[in-house]
């Protein structure tokens, strides 16, 4: 059998394992003032309110083991590395789109005629 460490290690409540007695104590400690206080034996069995930990029932711990990362969503994939975007010359576009497109560049044709027009007018 091993021997307990010489600085054990403590729980919340402060209490640790007495190397030469084997014993749980809570430690003694120097006050502000400089007065030292004792040590304290603890029952056998005894645990405090601080060292319990909360009671998960089965059901929960089981969740708890199989809980998503957080931010995860449901059903979502990471895009994998085939997928690379087209270049902008390329890329198809919808019918709705490529009616936009001309309707655009119509536009534009249209304000250079005017721009170019009202020039024209000045000279």
């Amino acid at each position: 059998m091993s021997l307990p460490p010489v600085n054990p290690d403590k729980t919340v409540s402060g209490i640790a394992l007495d190397p030469r007695s084997l014993d749980r104590v809570v430690p003694e400690s120097r006050r502000k003032d400089g007065s030292v206080r004792k040590e304290i034996r603890i029952r056998p069995g005894f645990t405090p309110q601080e060292d319990l930990t909360r009671f998960r029932g089965s059901r929960q711990t089981q969740m708890d083991r199989v809980a998503l990362p957080k931010g995860h969503i449901l059903g979502w994939v990471a895009p994998s590395g085939d997928n690379k975007p087209k270049p902008a010359g390329e890329s198809s576009t919808s019918k709705s789109a490529k009616k936009n497109e001309k309707r655009k560049e119509k536009r534009n044709k249209m304000k250079e005629e005017i721009i170019k027009a009202s020039w024209e007018d000045d000279d």
